[in-house]
């Protein structure tokens, strides 16, 4: 019995600061797709997901499961003047030591003829973890419906 309890409280400890680096590593990961996309270059946006990733964008008709197919989509949206992602509410969730999903609410501002425009969004960005870098396999994003 002291033997099981000894080992459940070794992978207590040992599991706890390691999920919380990882959730820091998830969180890093985000704020890297959100200064992408500040950026204005759909290349810098598009590197972070995986080839065969699934996106399906706010802005778009179908989903987009190929890298062209988001450098597309991310051309246009990237050419929108101050187009930014703010965060309003994040759940990160770590999966295992792989991977991990972030979910939440955020708001697309940018400016159309010279009038701010803010879209609220909620997200789910499903990571994995290859060669120590967090990418990108899925992602969902969708308006928030107007209150009833």
């Amino acid at each position: 019995m002291k033997k099981i309890l000894f080992a459940f409280l070794a992978m207590t400890l040992l599991t706890g600061p390691a999920r919380a680096n990882e959730q820091q590593e998830v969180a890093a990961a985000f704020a890297s797709w959100r200064a992408a996309l500040s950026s204005g270059k759909a290349e810098n946006i598009v590197r972070l997901y995986d080839k065969d990733a699934i996106l399906l964008a706010t802005l778009a008709e179908k989903p987009l499961t190929t890298q062209q197919q988001r450098l597309e989509y991310f051309t246009k949206l990237a050419a929108l003047p101050e187009i930014a992602a703010s965060v309003t509410a994040e759940y990160i969730r770590v999966l295992d030591e792989d991977s991990a999903v972030i979910s939440g609410l955020y708001y697309f501002s940018f400016k159309k003829d010279g009038e701010s425009v803010v879209i609220p969004a909620r997200y789910s960005f499903v990571y994995e973890k290859r060669d120590g870098a967090w990418i990108i396999i899925e992602h969902h994003s969708s308006k928030v419906p107007p209150p009833q």
